[in-house]
């Protein structure tokens, strides 16, 4: 029966950041979603959970419980450059490697090269050696089913080799059901009938567990079953971005060299941009006449789609060897780029940019920062109160962000401008004390509009205001409020 295997890193957003900043290691550490106060952490560490921490705990909260926590943000790209330096890794062990929608797993084909290796279990070995060799902490498993080889390596670490269908199944059933990444609610419904393991929920009828417990429980159960066992869906090899062009006749004239490569270095960055890619280094190699190969390496301080910039940079590096002059005529020249993942604004095609320079805006926030302190950029969250002025907070922020572009006509809005404490008005005659606020003499209400009851507090100090929206002879909209408990009227806000 042909095997396959599963190589898991397991917690690879906490890895990444580990090598990021080593220093922090032996520290309680989480990895989370966003870098406010609300931000909710994604992965743990062993120290941070010993901590009472938990997944899916906002950031706030566990500060509160553990002030020495440290946290970051691991991005999705930043993942998925990792997931695919790790692809083209163990494509050295085997060509057939897939990437699975667990991160930090990848399904391998162990057939065909482990003869090269002399059995499974050294193939298997030399890849957790090798991964462990590069900081990689990571479980290699070489078994029958792919779902259940991956149950197997999350609960094991090194090499693991099931010796039959009947031994992998009783070690996969041991595996807890909270390292599948399914929702908090859905483990702690199932916990609660007592079903905590892999093998006490693929018991559970598969027919009714879609109405009872929703589709992701469903589709776990479904990915067990020995009918659903698919072949192995190889991730493709990366061809090289190179190019190379004849010199004829051979010619050492750097200016006609420059204006060759020119051309060559733009159907270069044509095919690496159609690949969602840009150049963070390029290898420039020189065929000269009757000499050896001369070779050049060029790289850019980031990685860049910048055909001017590149070739600014090869020029510089021809103008070097000048002084040096090379051995012989170039009969040939050949452009080899290093690339990786562009980012959004890097592959936009000419005219449709954003209008919006970001970079240009966060130096204008570095500078107003540097200026005002610290506190000066902020922007509102909103947070659960009933009272108006406690529903949001002002936050800082270090980024500024591109809002979400609507293709509908804009709508007009109204701006309400709200007082950080309501302004008191004049109170009226004992006699009419709820017959409208009193404004300044040279403004008079034409029209009110309301009430609309806000209440509560009663745990704190009893609120009873009435809302109303104040329409004046000058066209002023006011957003005012009359409180039954003072008997007063507020002006809380204006309307644009």
């Amino acid at each position: 029966m042909k095997r396959v295997s599963c190589v898991l890193l397991p917690m690879l957003p906490l890895q990444i950041l580990l090598r990021n900043k080593p220093h922090w290691v032996g520290a309680p550490i989480a990895v989370v979603d966003d870098e406010g106060p609300n931000g909710r952490i994604t992965h743990l560490n062993e120290l941070a959970k010993k901590n009472r921490l938990r997944i899916g705990m906002r950031q706030t909260v566990a500060r509160d419980l553990l002030p020495n926590l440290h946290t970051a943000v691991v991005s999705p790209e930043e993942t998925a450059d990792v997931s695919h330096e790790l692809i083209t890794s163990l494509q050295t062990f085997s060509p057939r490697v897939e990437a699975t929608n667990h991160a930090g797993a990848f399904y391998v084909d162990p057939e065909g090269l482990r003869r090269l290796y002399g059995g499974y279990r050294n193939w298997a070995t030399s890849i957790h050696r090798y991964l462990r060799a590069r900081h990689w902490h990571n479980a290699v498993t070489v078994g029958f089913h792919r779902q259940r080889v991956l149950a197997v390596a999350m609960t094991h670490n090194g090499v693991t080799i099931p010796k039959s269908t009947d031994d992998e199944r009783r070690q996969s059933n041991q595996t807890p059901l909270r390292e599948f990444d399914l929702p908090g609610e859905l483990c702690e419904s199932l916990g609660a009938l007592g079903i905590e393991t892999l093998g006490e929920f693929l018991v559970l009828p598969a027919s009714e567990l879609h109405s009872r417990f929703g589709a992701k429980a469903s589709a776990l159960h479904d990915s067990f079953a020995d009918d659903m066992q698919l072949p192995i869906q190889p991730h493709a090899f990366a061809d090289p971005a190179c190019i190379s062009f004849q010199v004829d006749p051979p010619d050492e004239d750097q200016n006609r060299l420059l204006f060759a490569i020119k051309g060559a270095l733009h159907s270069l960055l044509h095919q690496v941009r159609a690949r969602g890619e840009a150049i963070q280094s390029l290898q420039l190699s020189l065929h000269l006449e009757r000499a050896p190969l001369h070779q050049e390496h060029i790289e850019p301080a980031s990685a860049t789609l910048d055909l001017m910039l590149l070739l600014d940079l090869i020029r510089l590096r021809l103008a070097g060897l000048g002084e040096v002059r090379m051995q012989g005529a170039v009969e040939e020249v050949e452009l080899l780029a290093n690339t990786v993942r562009a980012r959004a604004e890097q592959v936009a095609l000419p005219g449709h940019q954003s209008r919006r320079d970001m970079s240009a805006a966060h130096r204008a926030l570095d500078r107003i920062r540097a200026a005002y302190g610290e506190h000066s950029v902020t922007k509102a969250r909103v947070r659960e109160a009933h009272l108006p002025e406690a529903s949001f907070r002002w936050e800082p922020i270090q980024h500024a962000g591109l809002g979400k572009q609507n293709d509908s006509p804009p709508l007009s809005s109204m701006i309400r401008r709200v007082y950080a404490q309501p302004k008191p008005l004049p109170p009226r005659t004992p006699k009419e004390p709820e017959a409208g606020p009193a404004l300044a003499k040279e403004h008079a209400i034409e029209h009110m509009y309301g009430p609309y009851r806000v209440s509560g507090g009663w745990w704190k100090r009893l609120v009873e205001r009435d809302y109303y929206y104040a329409e004046t002879d000058h066209g002023d909209l006011l957003w005012l409020f009359y409180d039954r408990p003072r008997k007063r009227w507020f002006l809380h806000g204006v309307l644009d």
